[in-house]
């Protein structure tokens, strides 16, 4: 983190991507998987490590939104490669309308006539027909999505928490909540400092303890 601690929350994603492969050079692989909160939920990312074969343990970007939304979201709609469309869970078809670059997504888009006599348009819109968003990296986003079913996802949130604990410890104990010093270099030596009296707080608690007794054997 030290390497990246000028990133914009804007550019998390791509300090991320740059500390990842700084790992890659360094260990000669990549890592096996990667735990991390919502920010980095992005479907840009996300594929950025499915092409790397990168396990993601994190939560999609629109997870809370698709939980608090009483509508049928993207992964209730079948995509039919064929005809470059989408079939509704009502069976209806969905045409393709274009996509929009800046959001990097595709549209799809039903009609009057289908949605507005559909027995399931309230779970599926408010609208005059339904109009579904897929993302252009939709396949790594609900890969994504599936993983956090999962017991690894669970194990991987918890390592991950034990990880933001250090932060914290820096944050509300040392009292690095703001930078002193200007300058990158200065900036990077007041992280080091912080992190060796960190680590010195760690050293003077286990020499505290003193030698372990160790039990005798049993026969």
């Amino acid at each position: 983190m030290v390497g990246e601690i000028s990133a914009r929350m804007s550019q998390e994603t791509v300090a991320a991507q740059a500390m990842l492969t700084r790992f890659a050079e360094w260990r000669g692989r990549e890592p096996e998987s990667v735990a991390a909160d919502t920010t980095y939920g992005n479907g840009e990312f996300l594929q950025w490590l499915a092409d790397r074969g990168i396990t993601p343990y994190m939560r999609t970007r629109d997870s809370i939104h698709r939980k608090n939304s009483p509508f049928y979201g993207p992964e209730r709609f079948t995509y039919q490669p064929e005809s470059n469309s989408y079939r509704c869970p009502a069976g209806q078809q969905l045409n393709y309308g274009g996509r929009n670059q800046r959001n990097r997504t595709y549209a799809y888009i039903g009609t009057r006539k289908r949605c507005g006599a559909c027995s399931q348009k309230a779970q599926c819109t408010t609208g005059a027909f339904r109009f579904l968003a897929i993302h252009m990296d939709e396949p790594a986003r609900q890969r994504a999505r599936e993983l956090a079913n999962t017991p690894e996802f669970a194990q991987a949130q918890r390592q991950r928490k034990k990880v933001e604990a250090l932060f914290a410890e820096l944050k509300n104990q040392i009292g690095l909540r703001r930078l002193r010093l200007r300058r990158l270099k200065f900036v990077r030596e007041q992280f080091f400092l912080a992190a060796v009296a960190q680590n010195i707080k760690r050293l003077v608690r286990f020499l505290s303890q003193g030698p372990r007794s160790i039990l005798p054997a049993t026969t």
